[in-house]
């Protein structure tokens, strides 16, 4: 009888050493997902802004260009014009390498994928060791 006890009281420890375990893996997995979220979503601002940016600049071509046709059409002279296509050739080239640049820095996807992973990974533990 005293063994039946013993060995009892032993599973009833580890069972709960385990839980506390368990509690405290989830919490510290939770954390780290909100850190990898954090940082996810800063980048995706900072590769926004950049677009934003390209965009701007965009929008400069289009009046550049307007511009452009307004001379070319008003002066008919040929130096008016081809200045104001140089610009906004030039202006379009910035703007394309500004967006590829904001492009290149945006992330994947938002969501936490590491720690989702991990978190799958420590439930198979648990669930094995429990087995």
């Amino acid at each position: 009888m005293p063994f039946k006890e013993v060995r009892e009281t032993v599973l009833v420890r580890t069972l709960s050493d385990v839980l506390v375990a368990m509690t405290d893996l989830f919490r510290k997995e939770m954390m780290l997902a909100r850190a990898e979220l954090g940082e996810n979503i800063k980048a995706g601002v900072k590769s926004s802004v950049w677009m934003i940016v390209a965009g701007f600049l965009g929008f400069v071509v289009f009046l550049v260009l307007v511009e452009a046709a307004i001379f070319g059409v008003a002066s008919l002279g040929l130096a008016l014009q081809w200045s104001c296509l140089i610009v906004a050739a030039v202006l379009a080239a910035v703007a394309a390498g500004i967006y590829i640049y904001g492009r290149s820095m945006m992330p994947e996807t938002l969501a936490p994928v590491r720690s989702m992973r991990e978190m799958g990974d420590d439930i198979s533990t648990i669930k094995e060791q429990l087995t």
